[in-house]
């Protein structure tokens, strides 16, 4: 594994670039083709893409400033974004508060929107895991199983929580996207997606024991049990409204 997918004299690209770019590429292809089958219009889409992908970004990055508060010591270190990394529950925040935005601002239903770009959240776990795994990060505890990857520069073969975090988000996809031809309130796609992610992140985050806070529980557990207990309450509370006589 190497960071450099490709160099060119003083020209360095860059997986996690890379990746990152391709994930930005497939979420717009996925939200084009299912914002109007949700009832949202594809122009409306075209136009959010920009503001939703800067938004996410600075979430992302706002998101690690607050979770590693310790690492920056001033605040222009937070603009060096060569400089500690990017959250995913911070990336969904900005999102979300684009298209929360663009609902208010435009007269779109908001979790209808929600339903048509939440595939940035599997697709990512999908591309940006890849540029992750060459970068040599977020890797987990020492294993002896027959898959494990020694990483450069640490110690013992590990669990590359990277790939299994690429396949979870394959069977994540696989399991939602047939959804939406028979998704029953607007809103229940994207809290699907985001309550299997965060039910993901907090089994997976058991093997990351270096990165514990306080007994087992890890940083990321923390926002991903909220939204777990915030999506549930969504999916359970519209469900029963759907009933007849409800």
């Amino acid at each position: 594994m190497h960071p450099v997918a490709f160099q060119w004299g003083p020209l360095v690209i860059r997986w996690y670039g890379v990746m990152m770019a391709i994930t930005v590429l497939a979420t717009a292809a996925m939200a084009l083709r299912m914002g109007p089958r949700l009832g949202v219009p594809a122009r409306e889409i075209d136009r959010l893409i920009l503001p939703f992908v800067l938004f996410a970004f600075v979430g992302a990055r706002l998101g690690y400033v607050l979770s590693h508060p310790a690492e920056f010591i001033s605040p222009v270190e937070i603009l060096r974004i060569y400089h500690g990394g990017l959250t995913s529950h911070g990336a969904i925040a900005g999102g979300f508060a684009t298209l929360w935005w663009a609902s208010r601002r435009r007269g779109l239903p908001l979790w209808s929107l929600a339903d048509a770009t939440v595939w940035a959240v599997p697709l990512g776990n999908i591309f940006v895991r890849f540029g992750n795994f060459m970068n040599g990060e977020l890797y987990g505890d020492v294993t002896a199983l027959p898959w494990a990857v020694t990483f450069p520069g640490v110690p013992g073969p590990r669990h590359p929580l990277q790939i299994y975090e690429m396949i979870l988000a394959g069977v994540i996809l696989a399991l939602t996207v047939p959804l939406v031809a028979r998704r029953r309130f607007p809103g229940q796609v994207f809290w699907s997606v985001v309550v299997l992610t965060s039910v993901g992140r907090i089994l997976l985050d058991l093997l990351r024991s270096e990165d514990r806070v306080f007994g087992v529980v890890t940083l990321g557990q923390i926002p991903a049990a909220f939204l777990i207990v915030v999506g549930l309450s969504f999916l359970f509370r519209s469900h029963r409204e759907q009933r007849p006589g409800a």
